[in-house]
């Protein structure tokens, strides 16, 4: 016997019961409709854009649905300065901008975590009104984050080395001023990358907006102290994603049926702010958010861009002897503390990291980081809190509310100048509804 929630006993062992396993049946699934697949590729309404511009793409409402994790981005990324990779030494290096020891790589060397999206700053999808569906800003640490704790090292070194550029070699002309790379960059907002639902834009009234922000050449390209950076362009720049063209009497009967409910979908937004070392002590970030699902912190080495200063995120505290002594993390959710574990030695941040991005401690057997100790410490340092309640996918909200949260970080900045940059990343829960009239209201 058990106790409901609502205080009624109820009978819980189902157990004692016996079915057919469905191993011993034939199948009985119903045929999907009938429908038709297309590639498409949109060009951007922006054309070249160097350091600091803008990309727009405008995604037309029609008859189809997106394939739920096809969207990415085509494009070309050209450098321009002296002495590229005229010689394979560290002097000479340059690509994209990223933390890791450099390496060598071909006639080149280059950072092992620098990528294409490191020239991305902030990523917004736009509907109807201009209102903002979904936005991360800092993309680029975002990133970074995923891919030093939530890839695969095999995966890095092939596939995301071909389409992503993560350690790649640009391709120079023979006077070394003037190195390209193309690429096809996933685009990581999940309004596309949904788990279970494509994107319906058979439901909308309007297209919407994709804006792409690019960095400056400080923050998106890394160079030595010989080869000089004087600018990047992004051009040939195309939304390429999947879409299923869908039969007229479906389309017909789902916006009836939004007619008397929306159309709902759970999506996973981020917010993100860069603060000084200094104000770590104690920072609070207003939230106001029904589903708070995990909170990240990433400390650099540096406190201001430069091409030929390598980004990398570090252990930040005198502390050196890893007895954890005089350092840890807290985070406090509306005042109430959320870990009584104290984050100090390097193997407590590590675990709990994967713990926050997993929600569990195995997570890291099939998604391992890239890292030992010691470059965990020196290259790939970030502290997670892991905020999520429930890893049930029949569930929607499984995180902690949060109106105000706040982070207290105890020994940490002194191992560098105050004003070094941190990075702050929370995750949170959004759900977006589309209305009868084509509308997106938006919800978290």
């Amino acid at each position: 016997m058990a106790t409901h929630f609502t205080q009624v006993n109820q009978e819980v062992h189902n157990y004692m019961t016996q079915d057919v396993p469905h191993s011993l049946h034939g199948n009985n699934s119903a045929q999907s409709i009938k429908a038709r697949n297309r590639i498409f590729q949109l060009s951007s309404t922006s054309q070249s854009q160097t350091s600091g511009g803008l990309i727009l793409f405008n995604i037309p409402c029609s008859n189809y649905s997106i394939t739920r994790g096809s969207m990415a981005i085509r494009m070309r990324v050209t450098i321009t300065g002296t002495a590229l990779g005229a010689v394979a030494d560290a002097a000479h290096a340059f690509g994209f901008s990223g933390p890791g020891l450099l390496v060598a790589a071909g006639l080149s060397t280059v950072p092992p975590l620098g990528s294409g999206y490191s020239v991305f700053s902030r990523a917004t999808l736009y509907g109807a009104n201009s209102a903002v569906i979904e936005a991360c800003n800092y993309l680029n640490d975002n990133e970074t984050l995923m891919l030093a704790h939530n890839s695969n090292a095999s995966w890095l070194a092939t596939d995301a080395n071909v389409n992503m550029g993560v350690g790649a070699v640009f391709s120079t002309n023979a006077a070394f001023t003037s190195a390209q790379i193309d690429l096809v960059l996933p685009l990581p907002l999940s309004f596309f990358n949904s788990s279970t639902i494509d994107a319906p834009m058979y439901l909308l009234s309007a297209p919407l907006t994709l804006q792409l922000d690019l960095s400056s050449v400080a923050r998106a390209i890394f160079s030595g102290g010989t080869a000089v950076i004087t600018d990047y362009t992004v051009s040939q720049t195309y939304l390429v994603f999947q879409a299923v063209e869908l039969p007229n009497a479906f389309i017909e009967a789902q916006r009836m049926a939004v007619k008397s409910s929306p159309f709902v979908m759970n999506l996973l937004n981020s917010m993100s702010v860069q603060v000084p070392a200094s104000i770590m002590s104690s920072y609070s970030l207003g939230l106001n958010a029904s589903s708070v699902r995990a909170c990240f912190v990433l400390p650099s080495n540096v406190s201001a861009y430069a091409t030929n200063t390598q980004l990398q995120y570090v252990r930040d505290t005198t502390e050196a002897g890893f007895t954890g002594a005089g350092t840890n993390a807290i985070l406090f959710v509306d005042g109430n503390q959320v870990n009584s574990a104290i984050y100090d030695t390097p193997a407590m941040v590590f675990s709990q990291l994967k713990q926050a991005l997993h929600h569990n401690q195995q997570g890291g057997m099939i998604y391992p980081s890239i890292c030992n100790k010691a470059t965990f410490l020196a290259n790939y340092y970030a502290i997670g809190f892991d905020l999520t309640n429930f890893s049930d996918e029949s569930t929607i909200f499984s995180g902690t509310p949060c109106t105000t949260l706040n982070l207290q970080l105890t020994g940490y900045g002194s191992g560098g100048a105050s004003n070094n940059l941190y990075t702050i990343i929370v995750l949170y829960d959004v759900l977006i509804a589309i209305e009868e009239n084509g509308t997106i209201q938006v919800k978290r």
